[in-house]
């Protein structure tokens, strides 16, 4: 019968489906703040602190460096160096190590220059500094 509708039995009526997105996206957003929030604490309690022990431990050592005792101090200066170099005195840092190869490998080696010394002695100044 082409003009009479037939009730449908199958469908059932709209249902009120709970969307808890909202919340979801509130909570992720306040776990992140907090772990911001205690990342940022951390890093300034930990600078505040002196920052990374091994470098603090072997700027100690730098400085305590005795120039008269040329060949501990240039394997000295070898090692300590690279945990206080930084990205930017890292160049000086590898041309400073380039100068002191003659200093190495020596059973009997002569005094530091006196050019040479003040030039590691600046170099341990400024990783003090940064």
């Amino acid at each position: 019968m082409p003009g009479q509708t037939l009730p449908l039995k199958d469908i059932k009526p709209i249902v009120a489906v709970p969307d808890h997105s909202l919340w979801l996206l509130t909570a992720l957003v306040a776990v992140g703040i907090l772990l911001l929030g205690l990342l940022l604490f951390w890093l300034l309690k930990r600078r505040r602190n002196g920052g990374d022990p091994k470098r603090t431990e072997a700027l100690k050592r730098l400085q305590a460096l005795d120039f008269s005792d040329t060949k501990s101090a240039v394997y000295d200066f070898s090692l300590l160096g690279h945990f206080v170099a930084t990205p930017e005195t890292m160049p000086t840092f590898r041309a400073l190590l380039a100068e002191l190869e003659p200093y190495k490998y020596q059973k009997s080696v002569p005094a530091l220059d006196t050019a040479l010394e003040t030039r590691l002695r600046d170099f341990i100044k400024e990783a003090r500094r940064g």
